[in-house]
């Protein structure tokens, strides 16, 4: 595994992160813009690199089973460790609500705004489009198993809380793959702009989550919860070095295994207040632990990743 590249690139995204601290610091930034931003990165920038990395990738039958391959791993991953991250905290001790209340924020990365432009970055456009297979199988996980968790016989749970696994990521893996699989070629332009426009990702992502910060500081907002050690050690160390050694010993090919490491080191997901919003009395602990693992993880996932670089040769 490239350690210098992915240290390199996490460096570039805390400097991103920086920046955009600085920017919502000095300047009143609204709930409006920060939904801006995020709808920049959902809907444009994050579909093109899901484009670019179908266009420049030889889709052949091999890609495909590695396609299929990857969101059945995401579906069987995210589905284990939330079950996992639930047992474990009721064998710490902790109450099932609260134990179901970590269980997300243990178990779900954030896989779309930072793994997807990190795989791109580091395995090139192959590396964006299986980001983005995964994760889609992370979002059937989220919104059908995640939702009915986190509601607990307190909403009935219903095929609206479906609609948000529709949206233009997945759009975007329909389209490509549609392109693929039945040969055409992508008109030049389409291909031109995918290429320009996958480029946004990663600095948008990063500027977002840095105007998250400051209103923290100004709120005089603490970044601890008494149970705060749990879903960030589950989520930056456990499940990564977890599937560093059982990946070690598949018969995989060594881009899948560094691949599946880099996935599952991600920090807890982005929208987790929004979700925790929706359906508890969590919202800002679920805020707390996606800032705090977002910043930790720009630490950790050079760590694993080093690990991993050891661990497979």
């Amino acid at each position: 595994m490239d350690v210098a590249t992915i240290t390199l690139t996490i460096s570039m995204m805390g400097i991103i992160i920086l920046f955009g601290a600085l920017v919502s610091w000095r300047k009143t930034v609204t709930p409006s813009s920060k939904k801006l931003v995020m709808s920049l990165v959902i809907n444009i920038a994050v579909p093109f690199i899901i484009l670019n990395g179908v266009f420049n990738t030889p889709i052949t039958d091999d890609v495909l089973q590695l396609i299929f391959l990857v969101f059945v791993i995401s579906l069987g991953f995210n589905s284990t460790a939330i079950v996992l991250s639930i047992l474990i905290a009721r064998l710490l001790g902790f109450q099932p609500t609260t134990a179901k209340k970590l269980s997300l924020l243990s178990a779900i990365g954030n896989t779309g705004f930072i793994a997807i432009p990190l795989c791109a970055a580091v395995f090139g456009p192959i590396g964006g489009l299986l980001a983005a297979i995964f994760d889609a199988g992370l979002d059937v996980v989220l919104f059908t198993l995640g939702v009915a968790i986190l509601q607990s016989g307190h909403q009935r749970f219903t095929m609206k809380s479906l609609t948000a696994l529709i949206n233009m990521p997945l759009i975007a893996i329909g389209v490509g793959l549609t392109f693929a699989v039945s040969g055409l070629q992508a008109p030049l332009l389409l291909q031109e702009l995918s290429a320009m426009l996958a480029g946004l990702a990663a600095p948008l992502a990063m500027l977002y989550i840095g105007l998250l910060l400051p209103p923290f500081f100004k709120e005089q907002k603490t970044f601890f919860y008494r149970s705060i050690g749990f879903p960030l050690t589950m989520r930056l160390l456990i499940f990564p070095m977890t599937t560093i050694l059982i990946v070690g010993f598949l018969p995989i090919d060594l881009f899948l295994k560094q691949f599946l490491v880099i996935v599952t080191a991600m920090p807890t997901f982005l929208v987790a207040p929004v979700i925790y919003g929706s359906y508890t009395d969590f919202e800002d602990e679920a805020a707390i632990t996606t800032i705090s693992s977002t910043l930790l993880s720009l630490l950790t996932i050079p760590l694993v990743s080093s690990f991993a670089s050891f661990w497979f040769t």
